[in-house]
């Protein structure tokens, strides 16, 4: 071992003294922070995440330059036939010497995750796992490189060329089938060779021992390799020991297979672990749950993630212990007859767009019902999906709740999304109107629930209805306020009057200010003035959108619009609160007769000199039966879309209302399953723009000037160094 340690203190050496060296470090410095910080839009507002994935993606892309230049120094070592020491020695200093070199920008980079926390929250377990994946690539990276210049000697050029291509193609080869058809062998083979494919769950935060056992075995295998090589150029015979190399490299791939393995998630949310709420439903199931899960191959290979769909579903199988799991190829006919409809994706091959229709379905069946998660993509919400389903078939009740609306506008205009979005999450919804509004409400007991958006324009004998099942234990939820405004058009804001609800409401513990309250996180808009070329744009934070952060009630936030302040007495527990920054506009007739100052370019984006103090405001709050929120536009359609983007829609307010219900039914445990899934990136714990910009110049001064600086810092000390002992 002196030999083998002897050649890596040399070989590192070699690095220190190579400008070469300094160069690819600062060159997957540089890029790795680019890719994260611009290519992923981190300072964005709106599009910046604290999700680590697109800095770890980014590390094997400038790998296909960097290791290669790596091997390239110390291809002297590796052919100077004067060292004395065995080729397998010989190959696997350098090979560890050339990992240490691949891991010291690493370890520089690892100040990143400290940073990105100063603007939100990183996720420690994804943080390790990811690092972790990152040392075994660059691993297997360095001995690949290694071998290419192992069998390519007699060339310089050659095989560095070689190596960028080779680690460009194991990098990207699991791409192939998104672009290109191939049948299930390719597809197979494309996925088990691409290094990236097999860093991407580590990238989550999940430790797969097939992963790792993969990285383990390429690495292995490239250094027996290369010891053949190192031999057959030498003219050696071949050693005993390289029989047991190869049985430990047998044992490693036999690990590393589908029917022996260990995967576990390390993330904060355990979005890809059965939680125990999940756990403890299964463990109590008297009958059997079969769980079928249908998936297109022509999906599994457009979308790789699908996999981990199911690989979900088999630990949730492994919960209890009467489900079984069935994966099972989509039959189209089959799937019709169970009333499945296949989902369109666009699909592009070489010059030709074309659209698939796929299927991506879970079958859930126990003793004589069943039930359907007709297409589902990744794991984000599977496991509430799930749960909440099994519940179903366990319990036989439904999740049955009320709709009302009592502002004068109608649920099939103004809240469009609202009965949709609660069927997706497992309830049965019913809509009443104003012929059916007042005998229902009458007939409510205990065991019902109901949702209200507004209640000025409610009819004084449904409002008397409304509040006499509340007193009996109705579970209800307000969305509410005492401020009526034109979403339509210019926003005027004008109160309610004889609003009885509002005044039942107060005497619940729920008392409405006569104020709106702003706060300096808002959300900003993007006015538009003249048309077509002329058109003008300009954005302007709006202090009236209220844009709620992180918090334990919300974890991914919301956004309240034209929100009143609540005060609360009694029993009535706050759930939703402003930031410490906020403050509030008291009504101010103006000429047009609105009550309040709307003119977003006329809004003080702070609170001034002859307002209140800024304070933190409690915009949500809960009692016993009775969930209420300060904003009958919170699920409104029309503002959910000015405030989603082009290509998504931001429906956070919905999770909020979904969560409210499933609480005030007392099913709390199922609502966490809803939050695991939406973890917490935003970019929440910087509130001011000025604070901010400067946070994000510290940033890039940090990752793009003084990371490399402090690498040529280091490469001129060890040359002062090298002078002085010459």
């Amino acid at each position: 071992m002196s030999k083998v340690k002897a050649l890596y203190k040399s070989a590192l050496f070699s690095y220190l003294i190579d400008p070469l060296f300094y160069v690819s470090a600062i060159l997957t410095i540089l890029f790795s922070s680019f890719r994260f910080f611009f290519a992923s839009k981190f300072f964005v507002a709106g599009l910046g995440s604290t999700d680590l994935r697109p800095f770890f993606n980014a590390v094997p892309y400038i790998s296909i330059l960097s290791v290669p230049l790596l091997a390239l120094r110390v291809r002297p070592l590796l052919l100077d036939d004067s060292i004395p020491v065995s080729p397998f020695k010989r190959v696997l200093s350098l090979s560890l010497a050339s990992f240490t070199s691949f891991a010291f920008p690493l370890v520089l980079m690892a100040i990143l995750p400290l940073t990105v926390s100063r603007f939100g929250s990183v996720d420690a377990g994804q943080c390790i796992a990811g690092f972790f994946g990152l040392f075994l690539y660059g691993l297997s990276a360095v001995t690949l490189s290694l071998f290419l210049f192992e069998v390519f000697f007699r060339s310089t050029a050659l095989p560095l060329i070689l190596s960028a291509l080779v680690l460009a193609l194991v990098n990207f080869v699991h791409l192939l089938p998104l672009s290109v058809k191939t049948g299930a062998i390719l597809t197979f083979l494309c996925q088990k060779i691409s290094f990236a494919w097999h860093f991407d769950s580590f990238a989550k935060g999940i430790l797969d021992s097939r992963a790792f056992f993969y990285y383990i075995f390429v690495s292995l295998a490239f250094v027996l390799l290369s010891v053949c090589g190192e031999e057959n150029r030498l003219g050696k015979k071949t050693p005993a020991y390289r029989f047991a190399l190869c049985a430990s490299i047998l044992v490693f791939l036999s690990l590393s297979s589908a029917n022996l393995y260990f995967r576990a998630d390390i993330s904060k949310n355990k979005q890809f672990t059965v939680s125990e709420a999940s756990k403890k439903l299964l463990s109590e199931l008297d009958g059997n749950l079969r769980i079928t899960y249908f998936r297109s191959s022509e999906l599994k290979n457009l979308y790789p993630q699908t996999e981990d769909i199911a690989e979900y579903l088999r630990d949730y199988a492994e919960a209890g212990k009467n489900i079984s799991l069935t994966l099972e190829k989509a039959d189209e006919e089959k799937l019709k007859a169970l009333g499945i409809q296949g989902q369109q994706i666009r699909h592009e091959n070489g010059t030709k767009t074309e659209f698939v229709t796929v299927y991506s379905a879970i079958l859930l069946q126990y003793l004589e019902k069943s039930t359907l998660i007709p297409f589902v993509l990744s794991t984000n919400t599977l496991e509430y999906d799930l749960t909440q389903r099994v519940q179903s078939l366990v319990t036989e009740k439904e999740r049955k709740v009320y709709l009302l609306c009592g502002n004068g506008r109608s649920l099939e205009g103004s809240y469009l999304y609202v009965a949709p979005w609660l069927t997706s999450r497992g309830f049965k919804a019913e809509e009443l109107n104003d012929f059916t509004a007042t005998e229902t409400l009458k007939s409510l007991t205990p065991d019902d629930e109901i949702a209200v958006f507004g209640t000025a324009n409610l009819p004084f004998e449904a409002a008397l209805a409304l509040e006499e099942a509340v007193n009996k234990g109705t579970k209800a939820f307000f969305a509410t306020s005492p401020f009526h405004t034109t979403i339509e058009d210019e926003w005027k804001i004008s109160k309610a009057q004889n609003d009885s609800l509002l005044s039942f409401l107060n005497g619940k513990g729920f008392a409405f200010e006569n104020a709106l309250v702003e706060d300096i996180s808002c959300y900003p808009l993007t006015m538009e003035s003249g048309e077509g070329a002329t058109a003008e744009y300009a954005t302007v934070n709006y202090p009236l959108w209220v844009v709620l952060q992180n918090q334990k009630e919300a974890k991914q936030g919301a956004t309240v619009f034209w929100a009143s302040p609540l005060s609360l007495y009694g029993e009535a527990e706050p759930l939703l609160f402003t930031t410490n920054l906020a403050w509030t506009q008291k009504p101010a007739p103006s000429d047009d007769g609105s009550l309040f100052l709307t003119n977003p370019f006329l809004l003080p984006k702070t609170a001034s000199a002859s307002e209140s103090e800024t304070g933190t405001f409690v915009v949500s709050a809960r009692s016993k039966n009775i969930s209420v929120i300060s904003d009958q536009f919170f699920v409104s359609s029309l503002m959910t879309g000015f405030i989603s983007g082009e290509s998504s829609g931001d429906f956070r307010n919905y999770d909020y209302l979904t969560k409210e219900l499933l609480i005030l039914r007392g099913e709390g445990e199922l609502a966490s399953l809803m939050e695991k899934a939406a973890p917490q990136t935003t970019l929440y714990k910087i509130i001011s723009e000025e604070e901010f910009n400067s946070a994000r110049i510290q940033a890039n001064a940090l990752h793009f000037v003084a990371l490399p600086l402090l690498v040529a810092a280091f490469f001129a000390l060890v040359m002062i160094k090298r002078r002085k002992h010459a």
